[in-house]
């Protein structure tokens, strides 16, 4: 028989180890299950708004423990890089790392507040019980309560057998690129113009890194590698970047933000089960950055777990679930009237357009900031 646990959490991510650190610290048996990582999150390095190391109940000094390197510029540039329009806060905007750092230290301090992590080869199966959640795969997992903190929502819908309206997400697509970078860069995010409109071009420094990334909007397929060549291509002609970048030493990704979804969902609760991170669409839809929504929709998750075991019934401490999130996330998930794809060529012609283009980007607001 399976060790019963208090909550089992789906997805080694920084969203699962932050709910599993949460529950710890709080006396709760909290497993992390380590699954084969899904496709909907940057697995390059990446960025957050400044705002994502302030949230409560993450560890104290968690942007140094993870080498995150602040910014406090952000460039446009427009599609032929002949114009420049910049938005230069006196403050931190956002950081910039690797999330595999910022994955280790959030899994070191949930193991140091108690929290067990166990690997499991494949998916499992959820089996969701009266009294228990087990989990059937390679290793079979009991739990009181389970947090699916990873995934793509329609998969992870299915597998559970909730029963909703069907969702269609943006259709985002990102590919990235990280190659080695020795010289020194300065500490921007950089945002270009492409002649598609459902096209956004990003790159920054960061790490010894220099990334790169083209997001899509677009549902008709395409070939990321070569928009990603296409951007470099410019980039290098430009004089933005040296020709003799090494690209046989690239280490490139796709993956497929689940934007939209959180809102439209009817659900993220099942039968002793929540829904969080990208398993519940919990991604900005802006640029599909998924960190700063997925660890906030994981701390709620783990506080409405806490309430429910401490419940007779836990039925109406996971239904507060939908509540606790909408409060903190729901201005963050929605979609901005105007697209920024839109409103990008306007910098240029009026720097005024920056600051609120800088929100939309940042905080998937526009005018929040």
């Amino acid at each position: 028989m399976a060790r019963l646990h208090d909550v089992a959490i789906v997805g080694a991510t920084p969203a699962g180890f932050a709910a599993a650190y949460t529950l710890a610290k709080a006396g709760t048996d909290a497993a992390v299950v380590d699954v084969p990582a899904s496709t909907a999150a940057c697995p390059l390095t990446d960025w957050v708004s400044s705002d994502f190391f302030r949230l409560s109940h993450l560890p104290a000094g968690l942007a140094k423990r993870c080498r995150a390197q602040p910014f406090k510029t952000i460039a446009y540039h427009n599609v032929t890089l002949s114009r420049l329009a910049q938005h230069r806060s006196r403050g931190l905007l956002g950081y910039f790392f690797r999330p595999a750092d910022l994955t280790a230290t959030l899994a070191a301090a949930a193991r140091k507040a108690g929290a067990k992590v166990t690997s499991s080869r494949t998916s499992p199966a959820v089996r969701l019980e009266d009294d228990r959640v087990m989990l059937l795969g390679s290793r079979e997992i009991a739990a009181r309560l389970l947090i699916v903190a990873d995934g793509q929502p329609a998969e992870v819908l299915a597998d559970l057998g909730i029963m909703t309206r069907l969702v269609r997400s943006l259709p985002l697509v990102v590919a990235g690129l990280d190659l080695p970078w020795t010289a020194r860069g300065d500490a921007a995010l950089h945002i270009v113009e492409d002649r598609e409109r459902t096209e956004l071009g990003m790159y920054f420094i960061a790490a010894r890194r220099l990334h790169l990334r083209m997001i899509s909007s677009s549902s008709a397929a395409g070939t990321r590698a070569a928009e990603l060549s296409g951007l470099v291509s410019r980039l290098q002609s430009s004089g933005a970047l040296p020709g003799n970048l090494p690209l046989h030493r690239a280490a490139g990704a796709v993956w497929h933000p689940p934007a939209g979804i959180a809102l439209d969902l009817d659900t993220h609760t099942a039968k002793r089960c929540l829904l969080a991170g990208t398993a519940g669409g919990f991604v900005e839809p802006v640029a599909g950055q998924t960190l700063y929504t997925s660890v906030v929709s994981a701390l709620a998750a783990a506080r409405c777990a806490a309430k429910a075991l401490a419940a007779d019934e836990p039925a109406p401490a996971l239904d507060g679930y939908r509540a606790a999130w909408r409060k903190q996330l729901e201005r963050r998930l929605l979609r901005p009237g105007t697209p920024f794809r839109v409103l990008l060529p306007l910098v240029f012609a009026n720097p005024k357009v920056t600051s609120r283009l800088t929100a939309s980007l940042l905080f998937a607001q526009a005018g929040e900031r």
